[in-house]
């Protein structure tokens, strides 16, 4: 029985441990903001300086058995996530270990009073998860190493907060809610795609664990950080037969989906047509029958646009007919252009920037795995990062393949690039010191400056991506599962030079994974050219995000924060303003009325921005 795609909150004090209280009603708000994530239980544990809390959603195993927090022998853990090889775990340590339930969460806990930190370099999966050794008077906060599962706390003399999401951290009354505006500034400056310090966010004082790390939070307040895993270093002795890379490439990817398939209710997979989706797809659908979601986008009202007219939908259904009758069930999700506030909000993180007006479509994606009675979807994210598949693309990373020397201007422009339109002067003022963070960040990487590159988007981008889909996904209590982002497989596509990745007469990236699917996928799907996830229909978008920006324009006009951050049009100029604008006046507008609905339920704060 495994509970994943969860929750997890809790509070450490360090000064006055004995005094608790209001500890427990500050986990049960946060415990219960994050009731999305787990729809099917919750619970909660204190002991002497400690109180933790838990929502569960129920993947494999539905019963009862194995609620959280869980204890054995001095160890109480609240664990976010799926451990895919927890059955060989469970083997090795039953050994000596005699294991009361059969979850995942337990193999977790007896593994690191086995072995400590050093379990975690035994484990295969996504994680997020905090353990109290009672014996020692320490609580250790851990992540995965790529960062699929989030993890955010608030650290001062006097205790610990921390919680799966910063909306939740902040309900418990005891963290105050205050932008940081360096971080505002830096990530509409260059986008949150290239913000380089991934453990900060939007509020001041809550940080987030860094992927591949742990800490360790002991009595007194001390606080020791541990790196367990980094992307490894480019081997340039790897030399690979071509036709065994293939071999090889193609059994990490089996390995990975097989480890993923596992649940006890239906796992489900995105479709656009695109190589990475089908792949997965494919590769599922030869395991047994899978419910497959394409989305399409329609007119204003929904009306379903004809495959001849929507590429991802013509070569979706090109691969449900070349596996043949039963292996997929598809489900076209068919979006219209509509946009209303509810849906904004929906996809505003407290964490970071909303800076992609796709969002909401991506939430909405997950509302309808949601709405098919499905808790679990497959995607194809992580591999464009691991294996330069945006080689040859427009935008940001088109010069990825062309970076021959640490000075190249095209690269070192990459933020000025990015800057989102209509920033206010304030913002503007800091061009030259966040520019110059970035080519420092880029410059601390290793590696030849094509090496840079590529592990610029796994440093940077990547962690975005990852945290977007969890809280959109999570919105809908789905757990979103990334096949590509398999350590095994992450650790061999950066153990070769990206040129391996790379077929230069066509100038494209995923050369080897193309090869590894020849036989798997149609030709047409192999060789076709890759596609960014879609905007909706830019009109209708438009015409949706002025709308709403002149229903609100007086409030939106007259929020401080808005205006120390942004430009705000005219009323009679908002409908020619551009969607990157509009979409970012809303989505800041929301994120500080958020924060200020927040503020009221837990009690004043100080600061500025009030």
């Amino acid at each position: 029985m495994t509970y994943s795609g969860c929750g997890i909150s809790g509070v450490r004090r360090f000064a006055d441990a004995r005094d608790q209280r209001g500890d427990a009603a500050a986990v049960r708000r946060m415990t219960r903001a994050l009731a999305h994530r787990g729809p099917n239980g919750e619970g909660f544990a204190q002991s002497e300086g400690v109180t933790l809390g838990h929502r569960r959603l129920s993947v494999v195993g539905l019963g009862e058995q194995g609620a959280q927090p869980m204890s054995r022998d001095g160890l109480t853990i609240v664990y976010n996530g799926e451990l895919y090889n927890h059955r060989a775990l469970r083997a090795e340590l039953s050994r000596s270990v005699s294991f009361s339930s059969g979850t995942d969460t337990e193999v977790v806990l007896q593994a690191w009073r086995r072995w400590g930190l050093a379990a975690v370099d035994r484990f295969d999966g996504m994680f997020a998860f905090a353990v109290w050794d009672e014996r020692e008077r320490a609580v250790w906060l851990v992540r995965d190493r790529l960062g699929v599962k989030p993890l955010y706390y608030h650290h001062d003399d006097r205790r610990l907060v921390f919680a799966s999401e910063v909306e939740a951290l902040l309900e418990s009354g005891l963290v105050t809610a205050e932008p940081d505006l360096e971080v505002f500034r830096r990530q509409l400056l260059c986008s949150s795609t290239l913000d380089w310090e991934v453990d900060r966010t939007l509020v001041a004082g809550v940080r987030s664990v860094a992927p591949g790390a742990a800490a360790r939070f002991d009595g007194d307040g001390t606080v020791s950080w541990h790196t367990y895993w980094r992307l490894p270093g480019t081997r340039p002795d790897v030399t690979d037969e071509r036709g065994s890379e293939v071999e090889e490439f193609g059994h990490l990817l089996r390995s990975s989906l097989g480890g993923m398939l596992q649940a006890d209710v239906p796992v489900s997979a995105f479709l656009s047509g695109g190589l990475d989706s089908s792949a997965i797809a494919a590769l599922a659908a030869g395991s047994g029958p899978v419910t497959c979601v394409t989305v399409a986008f329609g007119d204003a009202d929904g009306a379903p646009p004809s495959p001849t007219g929507n590429e991802d939908l013509r070569y979706s259904e090109e691969l449900v007919r070349s596996l043949g009758a039963g292996r997929v069930r598809h489900h076209v999700d068919v979006h219209g252009g509509r946009l209303t506030l509810d849906q904004v909000d929906e996809a505003c993180d407290l964490a970071v920037l909303g800076d992609d007006p796709r969002h909401p479509t991506i939430a909405a994606n997950y509302r309808s795995v949601r709405d098919l009675g499905l808790r679990v979807v497959l995607n194809g994210q992580g591999a464009d990062e691991i294996m330069a598949g945006y080689v040859g693309l427009p935008g940001f990373t088109r010069n990825v393949h062309d970076v021959d020397e640490p000075a190249n201007p095209k690269f070192l422009a990459m933020p000025a690039s990015r800057r989102a339109p209509g920033l206010s002067p304030a913002v503007l003022g800091h061009a030259e010191v966040v520019e110059k963070g970035f080519r420092d960040f880029c410059a601390g990487l290793p590696g030849p400056p094509l090496e840079r590159a590529h592990r610029l988007l796994v440093a940077t981008q990547l962690h975005r991506v990852l945290r977007f889909e969890d809280f959109l996904s999570m919105r809908s209590g789905v757990e979103a599962r990334v096949p590509f982002l398999d350590h095994h497989l992450v650790e061999w596509c950066f153990a070769r030079p990206l040129e391996r990745h790379v077929d230069r007469a066509r100038r494209r990236g995923k050369d080897v994974m193309r090869r590894a699917l020849a036989g798997v996928l149609p030709p047409t799907l192999l060789e076709r050219p890759k596609q960014v996830f879609p905007f909706p229909g830019k009109a209708a978008l438009q015409a949706a995000l002025a709308a709403l920006v002149l229903e609100h324009h007086p409030v939106l006009a007259a929020d401080d924060l808005v205006r120390e951050l942004l430009s705000v049009p005219p009323a009679d100029e908002v409908e020619h303003t551009p969607i990157p604008h509009l979409w970012l006046l809303l989505s800041t507008w929301r994120w500080h009325e958020k924060v200020r609905r927040i503020r009221a339920r837990t009690g004043p704060v100080r600061g500025q921005f009030t």
